[in-house]
């Protein structure tokens, strides 16, 4: 799971506006606001990361073992801290936020509740089902179109 999971927030980093930071900071009225702003949503989805590398521990020493909450809350917060953190950076980017990401930080919390009933190795699975879901969701919307560019100079920011 830990390395599906590794595999799945770099994919969803990098696709599309990871591709398109650079030229979006140099063609935006207010580079340094816009470098400020990918900046923080960086910060955010580092977060993520650590808080998903402390949810993998979790599963890799206790795969079917405690049931705890904030263990449960660990394994997938960590998930939907990247997702916003990837949101914010696409609102950066392209002044608009995937729903793919909005759905899938809700699916999330969604699925709380019912993980407090199973291992933590479930949880985990859950967490990797929701990342596989976004990626094949824009995978299939981006199928034969070109990379959207960031906005024009002087457009939405």
């Amino acid at each position: 799971m830990s390395i599906a999971t590794a595999v799945l927030l770099w994919r969803t980093y990098i696709y599309r506006a990871g591709e398109l930071s650079a030229a979006a900071v140099a063609a935006a009225p207010d580079p340094a606001r816009l470098a400020l702003s990918t900046s923080s949503a960086h910060l955010v989805m580092v977060a993520g990361i650590v808080v998903t590398a402390v949810g993998d521990e979790l599963v890799i020493e206790h795969p079917l073992g405690h049931r705890q909450p904030a263990w449960i809350a660990v394994i997938l917060d960590g998930s939907a801290l990247f997702l916003a953190g990837r949101a914010g950076f696409e609102y950066a980017v392209f002044a608009r936020v995937s729903r793919d990401r909005l759905i899938g930080v809700l699916v999330l919390a969604a699925l709380t509740p019912a993980m407090l009933l199973v291992p933590p190795l479930l949880a985990a699975i859950a967490a990797t089902a929701v990342l596989i879901g976004i990626a094949v969701s824009e995978a299939a919307r981006a199928r034969g179109h070109p990379p959207e560019p960031p906005p024009p100079p002087g457009g939405p920011s």
